[in-house]
């Protein structure tokens, strides 16, 4: 199973107090064993609000999803992905037509 991993963070302030970019990354490398997946590469948006999805690690993971090259996409809180349901279903509704499911540590979600 091929994953990609997806982090984020939109202040400094963010980074220094408690979901660093370090912590989340951790956090996704530990799942990634956890499910026995190949932990291809770590998608990073450093100073991006989560407002909309419009940010340059955001279009790289789409991107891969869409070139069906991921199997999963690990996060360590839905928060990192989107504050929007919205956005966060038509997410989900876009990875589960191209077969690829969503894990997320946090919330101990998995889609798949």
């Amino acid at each position: 199973m091929k994953a990609i991993g997806y982090i984020r963070v939109s202040t400094e302030k963010q980074a220094d107090f408690g979901v660093s970019l370090e912590a989340q990354e951790a956090k996704i490398r530990a799942m990634a064993v956890v499910q026995g997946a190949d932990l291809a590469e770590v998608i990073i948006d450093a100073g991006e609000s989560a407002k909309s999805l419009n940010r340059p690690g955001m279009e790289r993971l789409l991107s891969l999803v869409d070139a069906g090259a991921v199997n999963t996409v690990i996060i360590a809180k839905l928060d990192r992905l989107t504050r929007s349901v919205k956005d966060l279903a038509e997410l989900l509704e876009r990875f589960t037509k191209r077969g690829v499911s969503l894990v997320s540590v946090a919330e101990s979600l998995d889609t798949g």
